[in-house]
C-alpha cells in the first residue's frame, strides 16, 4: 500500500508541470507597445535600441557595426552563426539590411548593473520587407547587454531569437 501511494504522489508530481504546460495557450503574441520607461536611467538605456533602429533603417551596415563594441557578441535572430569580431557583425547586417527591418520593443526590462553596464531584454517585432514588396513580422526574445566606452554606449552583448512557439501572423515565409 505504501508502495502504491508513494508511485501515486510521484507520479502526480512529475505530471503536474505538464498538465499546467498543455494548459497556458500555445503560440502567444505579444501585441502591445513598450511604454518608454518613467525612471530617467532607464530612458537612457531605452532610447540605445531607438539608436539602433534607427541605424537599421539607414541601411548602412557599416552605422549599424558601429553600435558594438569591438569584441562584441551577436546571436542574430536570422542567421544560425554566432557573429563575434566587427566584421563578421557588419557581415550579417549586409545581409539583415536587405530586408529593410524595422523594429519595435513590446516588452522590456531594463537592469542597470553599475555605472558603465545595462542590460535591455524583452520581445520586439520586426516588420520586413521582401524585394517584391511583400511585408512579413517577425517577434523575438531580445537581449542586449550595453557597455559604456569613453563617454557612448555600445553593444557588447545581442541576442535574439524567434519566439519557438509557432505564431502564424509572425512568419517568416521560406
Amino acid at each position: 500500500m505504501k508502495t502504491k501511494l508513494t508511485a501515486l504522489a510521484l507520479l502526480l508530481a512529475v505530471s503536474a508541470p505538464m498538465v499546467q504546460a498543455a494548459a497556458e495557450p500555445s503560440g502567444y503574441t505579444y501585441r502591445m507597445v513598450a511604454e518608454t520607461p518613467s525612471n530617467v536611467n532607464d530612458k537612457e538605456i531605452a532610447g540605445l535600441f531607438d539608436r539602433w533602429n534607427k541605424a537599421l533603417q539607414t541601411g548602412n551596415s557599416t552605422t549599424v557595426a558601429s553600435l558594438y563594441t569591438p569584441d562584441a557578441v551577436l546571436q542574430p535572430t536570422v542567421s544560425n552563426k554566432v557573429r563575434a569580431t566587427p566584421a563578421e557583425i557588419k557581415d550579417y547586417f549586409d545581409k539583415f539590411l536587405a530586408l529593410k527591418p524595422v523594429g519595435e520593443i513590446n516588452y522590456r526590462e531594463i537592469r542597470r548593473l553599475g555605472p558603465d553596464a545595462a542590460a535591455d531584454n524583452g520581445v520586439y517585432t520586426f516588420t520586413l520587407t521582401a524585394p517584391d514588396g511583400k511585408k512579413t513580422k517577425v517577434q523575438a526574445r531580445y537581449s542586449f547587454l550595453y557597455h559604456r566606452v569613453g563617454n557612448e554606449w555600445k553593444i557588447l552583448n545581442h541576442h535574439s531569437s524567434a519566439m519557438p512557439e509557432v505564431q502564424p501572423e509572425y512568419q517568416v515565409s521560406r
